[in-house]
């Protein structure tokens, strides 16, 4: 079976405001239903003093370990291991990132460079990129939006960088149970339909 790996980042500003933009935290999630978070050290938050992260950030108690971006990198490396075949994450519609970034006729050409941050922040994070990783992102919502897939609902702690993984994995099961579903509907006539494995 394909080794998938589903990703979560979050940052201490948009990528694309004139604010220089660090990692918070990563959360990543696999289909054994392991899950593990990392929450960065090298990073200073004031949730008071900046309203971009501030809803997220009260999900994380103030006496959760925190890790360089050294160990963050090494803990990444372990959890994902040296062959990965799929990276998936949550990428936002231009209709929903232009209303929620403000950022009007400018939004289609941002989420154009920004569309696949959580692999921009991956990349930065583990250097060297080892060689059985994939250079891509699979989107979620596209896909599940193409199958006409139900979004599962989101939690209260919606935003925790481990709870979002683990939600990224529970749409993605969804996604394969409609193409299996697909798959096994068509008729032999039909084109061929070919669920993940």
């Amino acid at each position: 079976m394909p080794r998938r790996i589903f990703v979560d980042t979050e940052w201490t500003a948009a990528p694309w405001g004139p604010t220089p933009s660090e990692l918070m935290w990563v959360g990543l999630a696999d289909e054994t239903d392991r899950s593990w978070y990392g929450i960065s050290s090298e990073v200073e938050i004031d949730p008071s003093a900046n309203s971009f992260v501030a809803g997220a950030f009260r999900l994380i108690s103030p006496d959760e370990p925190r890790l360089s971006r050294a160990k963050l990198a090494e803990a990444v490396v372990s959890f994902c291991g040296p062959e990965v075949d799929e990276l998936w994450a949550w990428i936002p519609t231009l209709q929903s990132f232009a209303e929620w970034s403000g950022l009007g006729a400018d939004a289609s050409a941002v989420l154009a460079r920004y569309g696949d941050i959580d692999l921009q922040m991956l990349r930065a994070l583990v250097v060297p990129w080892p060689s059985g990783w994939p250079d891509r992102l699979h989107d979620l919502n596209a896909a599940a939006a193409g199958l006409g897939v139900e979004i599962p609902p989101r939690a209260a702690d919606h935003l925790h960088p481990r709870v979002h993984a683990e939600w990224n994995r529970q749409l993605f099961r969804r996604i394969r149970a409609a193409l299996s579903q697909r798959s096994a509907s068509v008729r032999s006539d039909g084109p061929p339909h070919t669920a993940p494995q």
